[in-house]
């Protein structure tokens, strides 16, 4: 590819970001938060998610011990493991309400090391939260050869779920079943999806790899979600768009600096952004909208690309053959 052409995709795909961006903006400012009605509790049950130390995470975090469950965070050591642990003592949770295990989502050892961790407690699971996420960081390559965003936001997620999937089969049951929660964004509707080069080898660009890790985790929840109920397994998957959200992740480049310091006042809070997920996690009322995604909180149809039955299942495929998986979690 020329480099004419790729600074004019470069600059078509600025200027799309900045139109839906705007669009999404608007509507976000004039949406509320759905209350969690009667939650059910949770006692006794465990709960996984990635990066519950910061941000939306830890208010996640705080809204499911509320509810009486029991959380593993996955988080890096150091730093934001010293977060988690001062978040959890200014809360006053009881101990053992949240237990740390070291989690670098870039790795996929460290998934692996995490998933088999939590698999050694022997625990059910009945909920995991694909929360982690990184947004418009520059051109990397993990260790495993994988684009980073690619990496973090959805391939990390893909075979953690993999690894997990036995505990929440066990914790769920056809009255309750155990839930996956999959964060995904609007951004998935600027449409960059490269199947053939997933991890930019040809061309990268910032917003389009993060517009195609979100979109990636929206038609990983559609095939998951019916690969369950096609074999009636106890166990059922949402795509989730927390909002627009004052948070750490627009401080990556200057036009995201620009958007949240100009049209911040339309943003929700991170407390609010969690309440959405929460209310995914906990919520009677969706119990029947599995395998859909959702922006506050109502199904909302993907754009075409991500609907793509033959891109689904061409991704899917591409996925496994990534992580070396022959039977995604022994379905």
């Amino acid at each position: 590819m020329s480099c004419c052409s790729q600074t004019f995709i470069d600059l078509f795909v600025f200027i799309k970001m900045l139109i839906l961006s705007t669009k999404f903006l608007i509507s976000e400012a004039c949406s509320s938060i759905r209350p969690l009605q009667n939650p059910l509790k949770r006692e006794k049950e465990y709960a996984v998610i990635t990066g519950g130390n910061r941000g939306i995470g830890w208010f996640t975090v705080k809204g499911l011990v509320e509810s009486g469950m029991k959380v593993i965070v996955g988080c890096r050591d150091g730093p934001s493991k010293d977060l988690l642990y001062k978040s959890v003592e200014q809360a006053g949770f009881p101990t053992g309400s949240v237990e740390w295990i070291n989690l670098d989502m870039s790795s996929m050892d460290s998934v692996r090391a995490f998933g088999q961790a939590i698999l050694d407690k022997n625990v059910p699971i009945s909920l995991l939260i694909n929360n982690a996420g990184i947004m418009f960081t520059p051109y990397a390559l993990t260790k495993d050869g994988f684009e980073s965003q690619f990496a973090v936001n959805y391939l990390g997620h893909f075979l953690l779920t993999h690894l997990l999937m036995p505990r929440l089969l066990t914790a769920g049951t056809k009255d309750q079943p155990a839930r996956i929660i999959n964060l995904s964004s609007t951004a998935h509707a600027f449409g960059w999806f490269e199947i053939n080069d997933l991890q930019a080898k040809t061309h990268y660009n910032k917003i389009g790899a993060y517009s195609q890790s979100k979109s990636a985790q929206i038609m990983f929840t559609k095939v998951l979600d019916e690969q369950l109920s096609t074999e009636n397994k106890p166990v059922k998957v949402y795509a989730v768009h927390p909002g627009f959200i004052r948070s750490n992740l627009y401080s990556q480049t200057w036009y995201a600096k620009f958007v949240s310091l100009t049209m911040g006042f339309l943003f929700k809070s991170e407390e609010q952004g969690a309440q959405r997920v929460v209310y995914f996690a906990l919520s009677p009322q969706v119990e029947e909208l599995n395998g859909n995604y959702f922006e506050n909180c109502n199904v909302v149809k993907p754009i075409a690309l991500v609907r793509n039955r033959d891109t689904q299942k061409k991704l899917w495929e591409t996925s496994c053959q990534l992580l070396d998986i022959s039977k995604f979690g022994g379905l």
